[in-house]
């Protein structure tokens, strides 16, 4: 029963960073991969909108050596805000929901993505050990990044900060998503997780915007291990559409609304000249960090396995050249 229990656990941390991941990533791929024959000077405007500097400047202090974007590798971090209309704080106030590094190797064009669990029980530079989440609600970006880094001895290249808005419009404004779907439990739960709104059938479809997500979404039908392997079908689709697509015509929607969806840290110039690395990976792998329960005078933090935390440290270390 216990080990259900935490596996249930689990699988509620990770639903929505899997949602958020391809969120961020589909909006920059398509985006940015539209730029050549989109009207530049209307996507560097929304891109300066969307800019964010970090108060340590432009570099990590983890870095020793001068990081070159267009030659070593990189991080990035990905940060999924609850920031919801009616709550009454700022982008800035809001937590965390979804926390992903993602690790990008120039020499082997691997990727690998680490989710950071909301509730683990980390030390905030400043303000001693608290939720993960709560780094964002005290600091924003910056204390998020500091958090990261100190956590995992690396240097967080680049951040990413979205909402949850843009992924129906990315896919709907790509005409669809090519996704073969082969589950009847699959099926059977999209219906119910959106109350009939959304009907799959078996077999290869065209999906919308509406019914990716209902795909990508749903965590009932089997296990996260499945659903993961959803996330990168419907994501992979989407890289693979984006790199197809000679023309563009109807971005204005999304690109007016970038700076309200996503805020980084990468430049116009910095996103462009990465687009062609990151769409030509040759893998994108996922690691876990472990731990267990702690709820001390009865407030829950998820505690990270010391040991495990040092492996997932020296694999990532290994993948920057760190």
């Amino acid at each position: 029963m216990e080990e259900r229990s935490q596996r249930k656990k689990k699988k509620k941390r990770l639903r929505k960073w899997v949602k958020f991941l391809i969120v961020t990533i589909a909006f920059l791929l398509v985006i940015v991969g539209s730029a050549g024959t989109y009207a530049y000077v209307k996507l560097n405007n929304a891109s300066k909108q969307a800019h964010v500097s970090l108060s340590r400047g432009e570099q990590s202090v983890k870095r020793i050596k001068e990081f070159d974007p267009g030659k070593d590798s990189f991080s990035v971090l990905l940060l999924g805000i609850d920031a919801r209309a009616g709550k009454g704080e700022t982008v800035d106030q809001a937590r965390s929901d979804a926390n992903v590094l993602i690790t990008f190797n120039r020499k082997d064009k691997t990727a690998k993505m680490l989710s950071i669990p909301r509730d683990a029980y980390v030390n905030i530079p400043g303000h001693g050990y608290d939720k993960f989440t709560h780094a964002h609600a005290l600091g924003g970006v910056d204390l998020s990044v500091k958090t990261v880094e100190e956590l995992l001895d690396i240097p967080v290249d680049y951040v990413v900060e979205s909402n949850f808005t843009a992924f129906e419009d990315v896919v709907d404004e790509l005409n669809g998503v090519k996704v073969t779907v082969d589950s009847d439990r699959v099926i059977q739960q999209i219906q119910k997780d959106t109350k009939g709104k959304v009907t799959l059938q078996k077999g290869t479809h065209t999906l919308d915007g509406e019914e990716a997500l209902a795909y990508v979404r749903t965590r009932k039908a089997d296990s996260d291990l499945y659903r993961g392997q959803r996330q990168m079908e419907v994501l992979k689709a989407i890289i693979e559409k984006s790199k197809s697509l000679s023309s563009i015509p109807a971005y204005d929607d999304i690109v007016d609304t970038m700076g309200e969806n996503l805020k980084m840290n990468l430049s116009l110039k910095d996103a462009i000249g990465l687009f062609p690395f990151i769409t030509s990976l040759n893998s994108v792998d996922s690691i876990q960090l472990t731990g267990s329960d702690y709820e001390p005078a009865g407030v829950y933090y998820f505690q990270l396995n010391q040991e495990k935390l040092e492996e997932v440290k020296e694999e990532l270390k290994k993948d920057l050249d760190a």
